[in-house]
Order: C-alpha cells, then sequence, then structure tokens
C-alpha cells in the first residue's frame, strides 16, 4: 500500500514538474509574429530574401570585413558615423539594450552580431569607426570603405545615403546631421531579410528580433 501511495507521489511530482517546464518554455519561447504584426510593430519584412553583391570594409587594426563576414550569423548593420549628434548613439543604444535583454533573459547570442558602417569615409578611420561601435558594445564591429562600395551595398540594403559636397571633404560632416535610417536585419544565409523602422521602441525592437531571429 505504502509503495502505491509512493509511486502516485513521484508520478504526480513528475507531471508537475512537466507541466511547469512546458509552461515556463511557453513564457520564454519567442512568439512568432505574422508579417503584419511584424510591420505594425516596427518590422518590414521583404517578401522574399534578397542576395547581395561582394563587399569589402576594413575595421581595426587593418582587417577586411567581407561578405564572408556574415556566414552563419544573425547580423544587425547600421549605417552611421562618429560625429553624429542624435541618430546615431540613440539607434546604437537601442541596439545595445536590445542585447543586453537577451543576455539578461539569458538567450543565445552566440550567433549574433552587429556591423556599424561609417557613411562618412572621408572622415572616419576604421580604428574611430570600430572603438565607436565598441563604445555601445565590445563585441561590436565597426568598418569602412570608400564611397563607392559604400553606396553600392547602401543601395542594395535600401539605405540612403548623401554624398557630401566637395568643400565637406576636409572634415567637415554637416551633409549628415540629422539621418535616419534603418536597422538593417541580414540572415546566416547572407541574405538581406528586412529592417527595423525608426523611430525604435525598446519593447517592439525585442518583441520582432526575437520573433524572426530565434
Amino acid at each position: 500500500m505504502n509503495r502505491n501511495i509512493s509511486i502516485s507521489i513521484i508520478l504526480i511530482i513528475l507531471f508537475m514538474a512537466t507541466v511547469l517546464t512546458l509552461f515556463v518554455n511557453k513564457l520564454t519561447t519567442p512568439r512568432e509574429l505574422s508579417r503584419s504584426e511584424l510591420l505594425v510593430n516596427g518590422y518590414y519584412s521583404l517578401s522574399q530574401p534578397k542576395e547581395i553583391s561582394n563587399f569589402e570594409f576594413i575595421s581595426s587594426n587593418n582587417t577586411k570585413i567581407t561578405k564572408d563576414f556574415l556566414k552563419d550569423k544573425w547580423t544587425l548593420v547600421y549605417f552611421g558615423f562618429t560625429n553624429c549628434p542624435d541618430e546615431c548613439p540613440v539607434s546604437m543604444s537601442m541596439i545595445r539594450e536590445l542585447f543586453l535583454t537577451l543576455s539578461e533573459k539569458g538567450m543565445d547570442l552566440s550567433d549574433k552580431q552587429v556591423l556599424l558602417i561609417s557613411i562618412d569615409p572621408e572622415n572616419d578611420t576604421p580604428s574611430e569607426i570600430d572603438m565607436y561601435a565598441k563604445g555601445f558594445n565590445k563585441n561590436f564591429y565597426g568598418a569602412v570603405a570608400v564611397r563607392p562600395m559604400l553606396v553600392n551595398l547602401a543601395t542594395q540594403l535600401d539605405v540612403m545615403v548623401t554624398s557630401p559636397k566637395q568643400k565637406n571633404h576636409s572634415g567637415h560632416a554637416n551633409h549628415l546631421d540629422n539621418h535616419m535610417n534603418n536597422i538593417i536585419l541580414i540572415g546566416p544565409d547572407q541574405k538581406y531579410l528586412g529592417y527595423f523602422r525608426p523611430p525604435f521602441i525598446k519593447e517592439n525592437l525585442l518583441l520582432t528580433y526575437q520573433s524572426v531571429a530565434y
């Protein structure tokens, strides 16, 4: 009799543990949003992932960043510059908070990365833009390329990059002030998937990013 009671208690405990595990898993597993739900919350998903051509940017220590950099990683790409007064600090801070929150939730970040691309290659050096990116998170990357390469990639990723007037090549960057750019998402297969649209709201960014990248 006592043996039957013990078995029953063990079975009840196992059942409760299973239910609790399923409940916790449901709470922690990101919900997959529909395309319209993603759009309402600030993420535009391309109807078809888009191939992008190869590129070559330079980061600190003369490190080359090419299309291979994107392989097997979920990559957020933001176009900015080190002397940006408003948009860049706000957007990069939002990405930093996104990664911090994901880390605090115990989410896997091993296949997640961030690349900041300078839209002011006439003034930003590879070391400066990389240091700027790492100022938000030590694992972020910053890189620079010659303007034709920059414009080519930006155009493929639906980002508007304004070419400076000739007189601005000597250190002035007034043509870049108050720019507003999307945060681009590229998948592990190196294809352009979509973009997060400004203004960025922390809760919405977290919700949509988890839905598409987990």
